[in-house]
């Protein structure tokens, strides 16, 4: 009876320590960001969520001053990484991007009747010689998924005011009219929801815009103005334009 009390206060004082060292990670710039995942994962998988208080690990993550869904990320790298027995030293130098796209393959599933854990393993540690795109690919094929349902980014490049006053409002009018879909979640999280993707909503906007019958019209290009014998006449901002001199115009900076 006494060793039972004994080991459950040395529990109790590793998962405060642990509790601690992930708050102090969160609120460090500089912090090592696989240092917080690997506390997380210990803190997950050894449910020391409950004897702070929260019913589930999902609770305690909506309690931390971090997003959402990059504590379940952060918690999956490093579960699959176990999975496919690397240590931290061989899939740290991979990068935090690249295993993030790797986290996304289950580790008891099989792909052409090899352990998906193996590949996982095989692909992290040629990873560091790959491009993120070619990661990617690699994770695409052994998830399933076709060409036309492969995952590809789209940088575009706006306004700081475009992005705050209108397109994250807009993505986000967007998410709440979708819901949310299961989440592909961490094992012992079923039943996990999560809000549609900024991709997702993003392809909703467009495909209502070009279903909007209001921007449905052919452009048709103005006649040309015509002198009375029939010679077209040139448009008086051409005029204009026409007579600036490269003096007057050298130094000009013109934006497309």
């Amino acid at each position: 009876m006494a060793d039972t009390v004994i080991v459950g206060e040395v529990e109790a004082g590793r998962a405060t320590q642990c509790r601690r060292a992930i708050n102090k990670l969160i609120s460090t710039s500089n912090s090592s960001t696989f240092d917080l995942a690997e506390l997380l994962f210990e803190a997950k998988s050894k449910n020391y969520f409950a004897g702070w208080g929260f019913e589930s690990f999902s609770s305690y993550a909506k309690s931390l001053e971090m997003k959402y869904t990059k504590s379940y990320y952060l918690v999956r790298v490093v579960q699959n990484m176990k999975a496919a027995g690397l240590e931290r030293s061989q899939y740290e130098p991979v990068g935090l991007g690249k295993l993030r796209v790797i986290s996304r393959l289950k580790p008891d599933k099989e792909y052409n009747g090899v352990a998906v854990s193996l590949l996982i393993r095989e692909l992290t540690l040629k990873a560091i010689d790959m491009s993120l795109e070619e990661v990617q690919f690699e994770v695409d094929t052994i998830m399933g998924l076709t060409e036309d349902e492969s995952l590809v980014w789209l940088n575009i490049r706006c306004k700081k005011a475009a992005r705050e006053n209108v397109i994250k409002p807009a993505l986000a009018k967007a998410k709440r009219y979708l819901g949310t879909k299961p989440a592909d979640g961490i094992e012992g999280d079923e039943g996990l929801q999560k809000d549609e993707s900024d991709g997702r909503a993003l392809e909703m906007i467009a495909a209502n815009f070009l279903a909007d019958p209001n921007w449905a019209f052919d452009e048709v290009a103005a006649p040309k103005p015509e002198t009375t014998n029939g010679t077209p006449e040139a448009p008086a901002e051409t005029l204009a334009q026409e007579e600036y001199t490269a003096e007057e115009t050298k130094n000009e900076d013109i934006e497309f």
